[in-house]
């Protein structure tokens, strides 16, 4: 399932045209605390945190645990790629015992509309099908953010239902594994693939 703890992890790091996913670092630290501080990241996900706040909580090395990527462009961190298990206590399931591989993602602003959400999921994906074949990934957002959703849709999930949490109704789509979908998905990315959006789908 996707229960990193017990693989090996973290796997060698992911390269695309553009992109590396890779395990966090220290040097990225400045970057997760503006990533969360951002109120512009923080309009679908509950809202951001005060930045004072976050230096003082923030970890050296913020972000390093199994199943999080780092996202670098050209050496620093843009943003990051989250598969965790889906929280069998929430709504929105395709198996009976839950906790599905659950795919989130946040993005700087200042890297939105240049396709790199679309890109990086799309390898995260390929990599997650090539290491627990078979295996369904799952996707929530908002429904109100039309840039998550036409990523959704890129990226090849399918809508499972709709449902409110949060105060907000909420999309909820799975993706099964097939060869070379990820190819697929990050040819076809536009500049309007890029929205912040958390694992929750808040």
């Amino acid at each position: 399932m996707t229960d990193f703890e017990h693989a090996a992890w973290p796997p060698a790091p992911i390269r695309t045209e553009r992109l590396v996913l890779r395990e966090s670092g220290a040097g990225d630290r400045a970057a997760f605390v503006r990533l969360f501080a951002s109120p512009e990241v923080g309009t679908f996900i509950g809202g951001h945190r005060p930045q004072d706040e976050l230096e003082r909580a923030m970890p050296e090395v913020p972000g390093r645990r199994p199943g999080l990527f780092v996202v670098d462009l050209g050496g620093a961190m843009i943003g990051m790629i989250t598969l965790d298990a889906r929280d069998a206590g929430r709504p929105g399931h395709v198996r009976p015992d839950g906790a599905e591989a659950d795919l989130g993602y946040l993005f700087l602003p200042e890297s939105w509309g240049h396709g790199y959400a679309a890109e990086a999921c799309a390898a995260a994906l390929d990599w997650f099908a090539g290491t627990r074949p078979g295996e369904p990934v799952v996707l929530c957002t908002r429904t109100a953010n039309d840039r998550a959703m036409n990523l959704a849709a890129k990226l090849g999930f399918t809508e499972v239902e709709r449902f409110e949490e949060y105060g907000a109704e909420q999309w909820f789509g799975v993706r099964h594994s097939r060869a070379a979908s990820g190819r697929a998905a990050s040819d076809t990315a536009s500049a309007s693939d890029t929205e912040g959006m958390a694992p929750s789908g808040r």
